[in-house]
């Protein structure tokens, strides 16, 4: 992706998802090389208590975040042109959310084109079916 071009919806939702994973993989790996420090252990270990668990949860979060920072800039992600460091820090955010916001995303993604396919059988059942054989353009 060039430097300061702009990426549409559906490109973004995917240059994001593959982000997303990469960020994960890229934990995991960290998880694997580092996980007999005692201070890593604790970061991947659940915890008992609900503020511990939380703490855990939002440095998993930032450690994610500045993962997918790194990887966004490297790759140069423009989601807003002109503006790589903001592009960058969007990225690592959206790539830190985890699967359950890209499952959301998916979600709408697919009620959108659901809403296309059905526009588009509307506009064909309202034209004439001369117009429809003849392929006179059908205007709503």
């Amino acid at each position: 992706m060039n430097p300061g071009t702009f990426m549409g919806l559906g490109n973004l939702v995917a240059v994001m998802l593959a982000l997303s994973v990469a960020v994960e993989r890229v934990v995991e790996i960290f998880k694997q090389m580092c996980g007999s420090l005692p201070v890593i252990r604790l970061l991947f270990t659940p915890s008992k208590t609900q503020w511990k668990e939380n703490l855990r949860c939002g440095c998993l979060y930032l450690l994610s975040a500045a993962i997918g920072g790194v990887i966004a800039w490297q790759t140069h992600i423009a989601i807003l042109a002109g503006h790589p460091r903001a592009s960058a820090v969007i990225a690592a955010l959206l790539a830190s959310g985890g699967s359950s916001f890209w499952n959301q995303a998916l979600d709408f993604m697919q009620a959108a084109k659901i809403q296309k396919e059905q526009d588009a059988v509307t506009i064909v059942k309202a034209a004439t079916p001369a117009a429809v054989i003849a392929g006179v353009p059908v205007t709503s």
